[in-house]
């Protein structure tokens, strides 16, 4: 029986300036038990002062606002809480879906396309799902990023604390050795002490060859006219506070014999001298042997990079059809990544109790609910081997928290010189202004598909809203089509249409990747490429915001790399070429 995920509600606050829209929403996430509505407030001035109070996780922010709109609050609520993630809601309108995508540049995370009337608000069962699943999915990737955060954090403390360990045995090693060396020295078992002047020379010249082997701290303690006893000055020297004695030290120190007071200016007895050295060097030797074999030094954990909403890991791939596990190193990213991903895990394995504690926490130290206990991976992912391909077109499928990975990928795709088709699900007007912010944003031309569109290399062609897009033709004749059939994995556009007729049309000259969504679209398309020759690379999960598109095709076994978003790039060069 597969285990439920425990978890505290996802704290949400809703931001609108119309109370039928403001209590429609409400009701909708108040019926889902996961949520949890701790505000509803119409203005974003309102919100700020929810804000301050912690605790939010997600924010439902309208654009159109009295007071304070929504793109003027928005960086005001990022600058409380930087963790929070912001959903843009507006209507379907071209001005809103462009407002949507700069709040979007400026850190909100994603939109929804609110109806535009309540009427159509309150029937909207798309609407409903779309919000619930979206409001869900980033407060869990919050949650998610917060957890690796302490764990790193973790790992940095106690790291920091084996290195302080080991630079305090290095430190009473040196100090031990040098004690020794002075108690060997023939002068001070044999020479009394004597009067003398400030620099603690004499006729013969021998106390000052002792005072050559002293350490620091006792010619500090050198009071004028006398020379102190080594014995005192080695009792007086500071010990390292982390430095504890083991148990065997512990029941030898009381039957150690005293020293008896010695009346200055005479040398101790030598039957007294030669216990108190054999006493000293017994606690000098476990400190230098614990000096010579220092714990084992934990691995590096990075730091976080906190512009970004993903954080690099990986699952590495290539070398023979193998699990994801056991990866070749030719793809040296790859494997980089994975031992990024790796340090935080076993750190937070070694957490201590109140690093635990401090998970419930904000950035604010505000109460945001512990971290879910996840249901078990489905098992090892196989990777197939990569391949050479001659590649002459590259296609992408998206969804959720698909705009933000896009950018990042088609950024290190200048130079391409094959077309790159995307489908990223999302509704007619808002995919007009996607492809205006790809071009501006990633510096290659992008458009939304239109019918008979003749194929370019080198452009990027998205697939319009409540359209599917697929490609006909062979050769210089190849153009786009647009169709309306009815939608495939409840999605119009949809990957597996656009990556089937890629087969037809290029067969298996393509290289595919599956970015992050819901559900399970690409996978069935992606292996119809994979059958025909191509290649298909998924994101992985640490850098998804939901691993449903890429971890359906990664464990379907299609995939020859699963790597972290900002690997993808590299990767596809790597096989499609360009500068």
């Amino acid at each position: 029986m597969e285990d439920t995920p425990i978890h505290s509600p996802y704290k949400v606050l809703i931001v609108d300036d119309s109370a039928i829209v403001r209590g429609l929403v409400t009701r909708m996430m108040t019926e889902d038990s996961d949520i949890d509505v701790v505000g509803s407030v119409n203005n974003g001035e309102e919100a700020l002062s929810v804000m301050e109070q912690g605790g939010v996780e997600v924010i439902v922010l309208d654009i159109e606002m009295p007071v304070m709109d929504g793109l003027t609050a928005l960086p005001k609520l990022l600058e409380i809480d930087p963790s929070v993630r912001v959903i843009m809601a507006s209507t379907l309108t071209k001005r809103n879906a462009d407002i949507s995508f700069q709040a979007m540049t400026l850190g909100a995370v994603d939109y929804i396309p609110k109806p535009s009337s309540s009427k159509d608000l309150n029937v909207g069962a798309g609407f409903r799902a779309e919000l619930l699943d979206k409001v869900k999915a980033w407060a869990e990737q919050r949650r998610k990023m917060l957890e690796v955060e302490q764990a790193a954090a973790a790992a940095a403390a106690d790291e920091a604390q084996l290195e302080d360990e080991e630079e305090l045995a290095q430190e009473a090693s040196a100090q031990a050795a040098v004690e020794t060396a002075a108690e060997a020295a023939p002068e001070a078992a044999s020479e009394p002490e004597h009067d003398g002047d400030g620099d603690g020379g004499d006729q013969d010249g021998k106390s000052t060859t002792f005072r050559a082997e002293m350490s620091i701290e006792h010619q500090q303690l050198h009071k004028p006219g006398r020379i102190q006893r080594k014995r005192f000055t080695a009792e007086l020297r500071p010990r390292p506070m982390q430095q504890h004695p083991r148990p065997q030290q512990v029941q030898m120190r009381p039957a150690q014999p005293q020293p008896s007071p010695t009346p200055q200016g005479q040398s101790a007895p030598p039957s007294q001298a030669a216990a108190d050295s054999n006493a000293a060097e017994a606690p000098r030797t476990a400190r230098s042997a614990a000096a010579a074999n220092p714990m084992p030094t934990r691995p590096q954990t990075p730091a976080r990079d906190p512009g970004r909403l993903i954080r690099d890991a990986a699952i590495a791939a290539g070398g023979g059809h193998k699990s994801a596990a056991q990866t070749s190193t030719r793809s040296s990213p790859t494997a980089a990544a994975a031992r990024t991903v790796a340090a935080p895990k076993r750190a937070a394995g070694n957490a201590q109790e109140g690093a635990k504690a401090a998970r419930a926490k904000t950035a604010r130290g505000g109460s945001a609910p512990a971290p879910v206990r996840r249901q078990a991976s489905r098992g090892a992912i196989s990777l197939l081997p990569e391949k050479r391909v001659n590649v002459e077109a590259i296609a992408i499928g998206s969804s959720t928290g698909g705009p933000q990975a896009l950018f990042e990928v088609l950024r290190g795709l200048n130079g391409v010189r094959q077309p790159i088709f995307i489908t990223q699900h999302m509704p007619a007007t808002f995919t007009t202004i996607l492809a205006e912010h790809i071009t501006r944003l990633t510096g290659l031309k992008c458009q939304e598909g239109k019918n008979n569109m003749p194929i370019v290399g080198g452009q990027v062609y998205l697939a319009p809203g409540d359209y599917h897009m697929t490609v006909e033709g062979r050769g210089g004749s190849r153009h786009l089509m647009l169709n309306q059939n009815p939608p495939e994995n409840f999605c119009r556009p949809s990957v597996d249409p656009m990556l089937r007729s890629l087969v037809a049309s290029y067969g298996g000259n393509i290289l595919t990747a599956i970015l992050t969504g819901m559900g399970q679209d690409g996978m069935l398309g992606g292996r119809d490429v994979v059958n025909a020759g191509g290649m298909v690379v998924a994101q992985d999960e640490q850098s998804s915001v939901v691993w449903g598109m890429p971890g359906a095709a990664a464990h379907a076994g299609i995939c020859s790399a699963v790597l972290p978003v900002g690997g993808i790039a590299a990767y596809i060069k790597k096989f499609a070429g360009g500068r």
